[in-house]
């Protein structure tokens, strides 16, 4: 019996038992410029309409752009060898998704889990640093320097921009809000206002918002600035619209930290174009913990406003063929691909042939998403959909007669 023949064969009987920022207009005063927190880049990056094949969706609040910075992070790496920059290329993809869609542990989506491993096949450029320090940033550690590399990691935006809608996040637009910081903090001797003479003091606010893709400024500390400090401490952003107009700035984060029973407490004010957005309190042990929460929830606020769906496609039942599917093997490799895909509910075998496999796919995300992800997988290469006309099923007598059934079919081919 010839080998086609008894792939038919085969198939058959696998298929018998088979059943998816904006900047406020100044007054005619002396333009300030604000100092940026030295922990995040500086450089702003040109903004540009998103060019990926799977296109952004454009909600009526805001328009979605890219940002080529938000694809960008820096991560620790624990040595040279393959295992470990794989690992390091993880975790930076699972940075990477935070910082576009405002999330905090995008590393737990089953979805995301599922495409780190092709984190090392999306990055577009590394670039590593070494230093001494340890987790504190001190240099010495009993006497004795500590090696510490940092990568950071690139990406091609497109495949990330897929594994955002694959797995069912909102996009955060690139062009965000730098709000300016108006921290006073009192540790028992008076509150003073944070300048840019004390950027060390907001450290843990400065690495949040790099985490959360968001950054911020503070003020030079000019004697104005510094007789304002009441209305800090009262969180009057009124008060302070002024002075944040000088920085051609219409955004501000008013903060006041101060010791309390439990240990620090704040208060948090987040205004733009003069009105008040949200106001928060927070208590902790830590006060660089209670400084951080500035970050934390000016992020959640921006990314909750401004963030919108990308063009994922249709989800749900969608009819897929997959061919040069050759050998058993062949048909074994693209089917238990798909059936532990994390993207996919179900598949179902609807014919099996010799190269050819049609099923009926359930998908969790949309086929767009879908089918960017596999652009960059191991097993399955888009092809493009075709679309099919069915014969009108025979009318019954008395009715009229239906119309024929359109159908599209995505098609892939099995990789080798």
């Amino acid at each position: 019996m010839m080998l086609r023949d008894k792939l038919q064969i085969l198939l058959i009987s696998a298929l018998l038992g088979c059943t998816f920022s904006i900047c406020a207009q100044a007054p005619a005063t002396k333009k300030i410029q604000p100092a940026a927190i030295k922990t995040l880049n500086s450089t702003k990056a040109p903004l540009s309409n998103a060019s990926s094949t799977e296109p952004l969706a454009v909600p009526e609040r805001v328009r979605l752009v890219r940002n080529p910075e938000l694809y960008s992070t820096t991560v620790d790496l624990l040595s040279q060898g393959v295992p470990a920059r794989n690992a390091a290329y993880a975790k930076a993809l699972v940075q990477v998704i935070n910082q576009l869609t405002g999330q905090t542990n995008a590393g737990s989506n089953a979805v995301v889990r599922g495409a780190l491993a092709n984190a090392p096949k999306w990055v577009n450029n590394t670039q590593q640093s070494n230093g001494s320090s340890d987790s504190e940033g001190n240099t010495l550690v009993g006497g004795t320097q500590v090696l510490k590399a940092s990568l950071k990691v690139s990406f091609d935006p497109n495949p990330v921009d897929s594994l955002i809608a694959a797995a069912g996040y909102s996009y955060w637009t690139g062009e965000r809000p730098k709000p300016l910081l108006w921290l006073s903090i009192d540790d028992g001797r008076g509150p003073r206002l944070i300048t840019a003479k004390q950027l060390n003091v907001i450290k843990s606010l400065a690495d949040r918002g790099q985490q959360r893709g968001i950054r911020f400024l503070v003020p030079q500390g000019t004697p104005q600035e510094l007789a304002a400090l009441q209305s800090v401490v009262n969180l009057d952003g009124k008060a302070l619209a002024g002075f944040n107009a000088r920085y051609q700035n219409n955004t501000m984060l008013i903060g006041k930290i101060y010791r309390s029973v439990s240990g620090w407490s704040a208060w948090w004010s987040l205004w733009q174009d003069g009105v008040e957005l949200t106001r928060w309190p927070i208590t902790e042990p830590d006060a660089r913990g209670v400084i951080a929460s500035g970050a934390d929830n000016t992020a959640n606020f921006f990314a909750k406003r401004d963030g919108g769906r990308l063009n994922a496609g249709r989800s749900g039942i969608v009819m897929m063929e997959i061919v040069s599917v050759d050998s058993l093997a062949d048909y074994a490799r693209a089917m238990t691909y798909l059936q532990t895909h994390a993207s996919i509910r179900s598949v179902e075998v609807m014919i099996a042939t010799p190269g050819t496999l049609g099923l009926q796919v359930d998908l969790r995300s949309g086929v767009n998403a879908f089918r960017g992800l596999m652009r960059s997988s191991n097993t399955l290469q888009p092809l493009g959909a075709s679309t099919v006309t069915l014969p009108a099923a025979m009318p019954v007598e008395g009715t009229e007669t239906l119309p024929p059934n359109v159908q599209v079919i995505e098609r892939f081919a099995l990789k080798n």
